[in-house]
C-alpha cells in the first residue's frame, strides 16, 4: 500500500517510470543503503531520488561530484596548517542524520563518476561493510572520521566521532560517456546498479489530483538482514544459492565469478521482496542479475563471448545453443518469438553480444 501511494505521488508530480522501477528502487535501498542509478542523460535519475524522498517525508541533499575529487577529504573535510577544520560536502548532512535517526536521509551524489569513485569514496566503501547491529537494535558502522582527527576543540565538540547512521542512504547517479570513469568491481560489488535505458518520448503525464506525501519513519527502509543467518526462509535461500552457483560456474570461465558478499546481498533482496510481496520471484531475480551480475562483465576476449552465450541460455529458459549466423541475430530472433524466464537480463545480454560482435568489446 505504501509503494502504491509513493507511485501515485510521483505520477501526480508529472513523472512516469517504467514497470516496477519504484518497487525495485525500494527493495534495493532496503537491502543495502548504497544504490547506483545509471543510464542515459535526462531520463530522470536524480528526479527519482528527489521525488521518492518527498513521497516518504525523507530529507535529501544533492551533492554534485567534482572532477578534481581525489580523496575522502573532499567529502568529509580537512584540517589546514593552522589546525582549523574545513568541513567537506557531506559531513554536516551525515551528522544531521545521526541526530535525527527516525527520519530517512537521502544523500545523492550526482554524476558520481566524473571523478574516480574508488579514490574519493574509498573510506565509505570500506566502512559500509562494517555495519553491525548493536544490543539496542540500532545498526552502526566503524568510525568514518574519528574524533581524534579534529585538531580544534570546536570541531571535536561539533562533529566528534563520525560514522554511517542506519538512516543514511547513499544514491549515486551516473552517465556512461566519454567524460566519465568506469566502475571497478569493488564499487559494483557493494551496490545495486539500476539501469535507466527505457525512453518513450510519446509518453506524457496526465493531470490528476495532487497526492499527499506520506510521512514514514526509518523502519520503512531500515534493513532487516545484515548476515545470511538473519534470513529465516531456508527454502528461498537454498533456491537463490543454487541459481547463483549455476551462474558462477559460467562466470568463472572468464574469471568474473562473484563472492559471498554478492550472494548475501542478492539473498537480502529476495527476502525483502518476499516479505513485502511486491514482485514475483522470477522478476526479482531478473533484476538482481541485471544489477549485480551483468555490470561485472566487460572485455574483448573469446571467453567473454562464451560467457554471454551461456548466460543467455540460462536466462532464456529453454534455449539450446548457437550455430551458424551471428549469435546476436539468434538471440534477437529468440527474444521476438519465445518466452524468457528472465526477460530483462536476456535482452541486456543480447545487446552486450551485439556490441561484442560489432565492436570487438562489450
Amino acid at each position: 500500500e505504501k509503494i502504491i501511494a509513493i507511485k501515485a505521488y510521483i505520477a501526480t508530480r508529472g513523472f512516469n517510470y517504467e514497470g516496477d522501477l519504484i518497487e525495485n528502487f525500494y527493495l534495493s535501498l532496503k537491502s543495502k543503503p548504497f544504490v547506483i542509478l545509471a543510464g542515459t542523460s535526462g531520463t530522470g535519475k536524480t528526479r527519482l531520488v528527489k521525488l521518492f524522498a518527498e513521497a516518504i517525508g525523507a530529507k535529501m541533499q544533492l551533492v554534485p561530484v567534482r572532477p578534481d575529487w581525489s580523496d575522502s577529504s573532499d567529502l568529509f573535510g580537512h584540517n589546514d596548517l593552522s589546525g582549523q577544520f574545513h568541513p567537506g560536502a557531506i559531513i554536516d548532512f551525515v551528522k544531521q542524520a545521526e541526530w535525527d535517526k527516525d527520519t530517512p536521509y537521502f544523500l545523492c551524489l550526482d554524476e558520481m563518476n566524473l571523478a574516480r569513485v574508488e579514490y574519493y569514496l574509498s573510506d565509505f566503501l570500506s566502512i559500509i561493510e562494517t555495519r553491525d547491529r548493536k544490543d539496542n537494535g540500532a545498526i552502526e558502522t566503524d568510525a568514518l572520521v574519528d574524533a581524534s582527527y579534529f585538531q580544534s576543540q570546536s570541531a571535536r565538540e561539533k562533529y566528534g566521532r563520525v560514522y554511517l547512521p542506519e538512516n543514511l542512504y547513499i544514491i549515486g547517479t551516473v552517465n556512461m560517456d566519454e567524460t566519465t570513469f568506469p566502475f571497478s568491481k569493488k564499487v559494483l560489488d557493494r551496490a545495486n546498479t539500476i539501469e535507466f535505458s527505457f525512453v518513450n518520448l510519446m509518453s506524457r503525464p496526465t493531470a490528476g489530483a495532487a497526492a499527499t506525501p506520506l510521512k514514514l519513519d526509518n523502519t520503512f527502509l531500515k534493513t532487516d538482514y545484515l548476515y545470511l543467518q538473519d534470513c529465516d526462509d531456508d527454502a528461498l535461500i537454498d533456491s537463490v544459492c543454487f541459481d547463483l552457483e549455476e551462474l558462477n560456474q559460467i562466470l568463472v570461465r572468464a574469471n568474473l565469478h562473484v563472492g559471498y558478499r554478492v550472494r548475501d546481498e542478492i539473498s537480502f533482496y529476495m527476502m525483502n521482496n518476499k516479505k513485502a510481496d511486491l514482485l514475483s520471484k522470477e522478476a526479482a531475480f531478473d533484476h538482481e542479475i541485471m544489477q549485480k551480475i551483468l555490470p561485472r562483465i566487460q572485455g574483448s576476449s573469446a571467453a567473454i563471448k562464451e560467457v554471454l552465450s551461456e548466460l543467455f541460455i540460462k536466462c532464456a529458459g529453454d534455449y539450446s545453443g548457437f550455430a551458424g549466423a551471428a549469435a546476436y541475430e539468434q538471440m534477437h530472433s529468440y527474444l521476438d518469438s519465445k518466452f524468457c524466464k528472465y526477460p530483462s537480463s536476456a535482452k541486456k545480454i543480447a545487446f552486450m553480444m551485439r556490441r561484442y560482435e560489432e565492436d570487438g568489446f562489450t
